[in-house]
């Protein structure tokens, strides 16, 4: 895996650390561990709610789909059970986009 230099130093300086509990409990689901860790960076970041279209989450997370059509209930599937395993997560679901809102990460930060 190759990160560009503006996520590389994203991450070095805004690291969020991760349940290992979270990780055993996704372990054989894929899609909702990747969901899980973009939750877990993002949602304790924002500072306003912010959607994500439908094509948008096609194009980061579902490459193996030729359809949204075909990704859409994969994805919510996925999500419910990155959301079990991330209950702080805060995210809306309807046909245009899913919207993120700020919650905690996994772990407090700590000082």
């Amino acid at each position: 895996m190759v990160l560009d230099e503006t996520f590389y130093t994203a991450l070095r300086d805004h690291p969020v650390p991760l349940l290992e509990a979270a990780i055993r409990q996704l372990r054989d689901r894929s899609m909702s561990l990747d969901i899980y860790v973009w939750l877990a960076w993002r949602l304790h970041r924002l500072a306003n709610p912010t959607p994500i279209s439908w094509p948008a989450l096609h194009a980061q997370f579902g490459t193996g789909f030729k359809a949204i059509r075909q990704f859409k209930p994969r994805f919510a599937e996925a999500l419910e059970a990155a959301l079990a395993a991330y209950p702080e997560a805060r995210i809306d679901l309807d046909d245009k986009a899913i919207t993120l809102h700020s919650a905690r990460p996994p772990i407090a930060r700590i000082a």
